[in-house]
């Protein structure tokens, strides 16, 4: 998804036995105000000179990683680092402080963000909250159930699943905030826009005939990538099939 390269060091904290055992009580609470989402390590790594550290989790001010013994010892609380986050063809400079350690794990919070850097995290993190609250339809609340079609169901997003009858993945569609991506066997991809005709809720049933689809004229790469992030953070059995039906596009 994106990589984080921490630069240089600006600022040496203080290292005593006791604050690099695990945080402190505030920096704790601190640390559990925002709401953090776990990551696929192979979609979003922090890199410095010395180590590849893969993400354990993010939130909208910071994210922690797994490191080596080496790594955790150098690391001491206070430390401010010149970093640098790279989005695809995105990238931001960013300063990140060592906020906490436990165990293994290090937690890193902005430094003094710009107002730019707040709105490009939760940009970043928008897909993986819309992920997080999608959750399985059973048929006996579908209107009209049909066979083959998996329906998961969240906060401004809907996601249709299509199986053929070896429980293959024949098609599917995603609609969240608006944006509209979806794929057929036989058809390839879409990108769009999911226009509601009605003043109620986006998406109100597996019946698409409530909404106005405005289709791309082309490809929109912003909502592929914005497709195999959400699909990157579901924990669902068909995260595979989907990614995998992204990857030729994302790739060109």
């Amino acid at each position: 998804m994106f990589r984080i390269f921490l630069k240089k060091k600006l600022f040496s904290g203080k290292k005593t036995k006791e604050t690099n055992k695990t945080d402190s009580s505030k920096e704790g609470r601190e640390r559990r105000v925002h709401e953090r989402y776990q990551v696929d390590q192979q979609h979003l790594t922090v890199m410095n000179e010395q180590d590849i550290l893969g993400l354990k989790d993010i939130g909208a001010k910071g994210f922690s990683s797994e490191v080596s013994s080496r790594a955790f010892d150098r690391f001491n609380l206070g430390d401010i680092y010149e970093a640098r986050i790279r989005y695809y063809g995105e990238v931001q400079d960013i300063q990140v402080k060592v906020a906490w350690k436990r165990g293994k794990s290090v937690g890193f919070e902005l430094y003094k963000p710009r107002v730019e850097i707040l709105v490009f995290f939760q940009r970043l993190l928008r897909p993986m909250q819309l992920a997080a609250s999608l959750s399985p339809v059973e048929p006996t609340f579908m209107k009209d159930p049909k066979e083959g079609l998996l329906w998961y169901h969240g906060e401004d997003a809907d996601l249709h699943i299509w199986q053929t009858e070896e429980n293959e993945l024949s098609a599917w569609q995603l609609i969240a905030d608006k944006n509209l991506i979806e794929w057929s066997s036989v058809h390839g991809l879409k990108t769009g826009e999911a226009v509601p005709l009605a003043l109620s809720s986006l998406v109100v049933s597996h019946d698409t005939s409530r909404i106005h689809r405005v289709m791309d004229d082309s490809l929109n790469a912003k909502r592929l990538r914005f497709a195999a992030d959400l699909f990157s953070a579901l924990p669902i059995p068909e995260k595979a099939e989907l990614l995998k039906s992204l990857d030729e596009s994302l790739q060109s």
